[in-house]
């Protein structure tokens, strides 16, 4: 379980949030862009959250 505000930085960091249905939220160049919720899914390149992609290049996820 990781503690608020941790940053997911690798895929298994990310996939760890998926499996414990972790709150996470998505932030861009220092602001939140969206309070998310749990991740659904992600990709190589992306991550969904209620059913919106977000590019891992542009994104930062944090534990809510």
């Amino acid at each position: 379980m990781f503690k608020s505000g941790f940053l997911l930085t690798t895929p298994e960091q990310i996939a760890a949030a998926i499996f414990n249905k972790s709150n996470v939220t998505v932030w861009q160049n220092g602001r939140i862009l969206d309070y998310g919720g749990p991740i659904e899914v992600q990709t190589e390149h992306s991550v969904t959250i209620n059913k919106a992609n977000y590019l891992k290049v542009n994104c930062e996820f944090r534990i809510r």
